[in-house]
């Protein structure tokens, strides 16, 4: 029963418009005590207190209306966002009104994803705009759309704070978090061996020194050890050599929890991330969709994949064996919740 009575009282909070602050309290005391006062006496000078202090109380409530009032926001979120993740956002607030600024005014997130703190405008002058760069975050990925902010007020005599709510219609798409785990790092390791093979070729590292036979160039002649040995002797480099990346991501959930799945999001966004940081080509392959780099996108283009791909019910027979390569020079890692599915062992 407490927790429905909390919860009550955590839903009228947030849609009431006005709510009443300690200063508020007190006047209204003073205002009943004088009033009071001004019955029992019957002085006219009390009764005349007792109407400026009724006066002061309704002008406080419409001057506070009147200066959130006509207030616009145009958040431009970064174009890129992380779960997690505190980045800066653009926010402009724009005062409608031409005939009165809004003063001492706080814009805040009614959410926890959003922004990260409050904003203060001391004055936003009439028919002006205001440009504010703040930190946002926000705690999970995918795609937020009632993007709802809150203005408040408690101008000018701080009987009261009003609240007036601001939608926006941005559509904000978050990326999973970037948390790599140990076998992620594993992963990226192994690729980071496999993809420059030792051969001969046109590369840049050196590779060794053999003898000289017709068709070499002559700008490749090592001129150093033919003096030295007596033979004409040219130089090779390495050839790279790029290791296809295969990336798997089982949508069966199974009877894994959807922490599990969270995290394996994290992980294959991490390694997305990476692996284009360094230039490597790579697939990520589910049963829902496949995404071969940089042919299907960019690393891009699978986190926002990723920041919207939910689990699937498939049925726990229906296994890999068609998404997971099997080309042995492959490097390949599956993020499944049931290593039984896995067909790479």
């Amino acid at each position: 029963m407490g927790s429905v009575w909390r919860k009550l009282r955590e839903w009228v909070r947030e849609r009431m418009k006005i709510r009443v602050t300690w200063a508020g309290y007190a006047f209204t005391g003073a205002i009943g005590v004088t009033f009071a006062g001004a019955l029992l006496s019957g002085n006219n000078l009390i009764f005349l207190i007792a109407s400026v202090l009724i006066s002061t109380a309704l002008i406080s409530g419409l001057v506070n209306k009147l200066s959130l009032a006509g207030l616009e926001v145009e958040f431009h979120p970064p174009e890129h966002l992380f779960a997690g993740e505190q980045t800066m956002a653009k926010i402009v607030v724009r005062n409608e009104k031409s005939w009165m600024p809004s003063f001492s005014t706080r814009l805040q997130s009614i959410h926890a994803d959003g922004l990260a703190q409050a904003l203060y405008f001391a004055i936003i002058g009439g028919g002006e705009a205001v440009t504010e760069h703040a930190a946002v975050k926000f705690g999970r990925r995918g795609r937020f759309r009632d993007n709802s902010l809150q203005f408040t007020s408690r101008f000018p005599f701080g009987f009261t704070e009003r609240r007036e709510r601001v939608t926006l219609l941005a559509d904000v798409v978050v990326y999973p978090a970037l948390e790599p785990g140990a076998l992620a790092v594993e992963f990226l390791d192994h690729v980071r061996g496999a993809r420059l093979s030792r051969h001969a070729g046109m590369g840049d590292e050196f590779y060794r020194l053999r003898p000289y036979v017709p068709s070499d160039a002559a700008k490749r002649i090592d001129w150093r050890s033919t003096a030295r040995h007596g033979e004409v002797h040219v130089r090779e480099n390495t050839r790279d050599e790029m290791t296809a990346v295969t990336i798997v991501l089982d949508l069966f959930l199974g009877g894994a929890a959807m922490s599990w799945f969270e995290s394996a999001l994290s992980t294959v966004a991490w390694l997305a991330v990476e692996l284009d940081r360094e230039g490597v080509p790579f697939v990520l392959k589910t049963q829902q969709r496949t995404i071969d780099t940089p042919r299907d996108g960019d690393c891009y283009t699978v986190l926002r994949y990723l920041a919207l791909v939910e689990p699937m019910p498939f049925d726990a027979a229906d296994g890999l064996e068609q998404i997971v390569p099997i080309d042995s020079d492959s490097a390949v890692l599956v993020l499944t919740a049931d290593p039984a599915r896995n067909p790479v062992r």
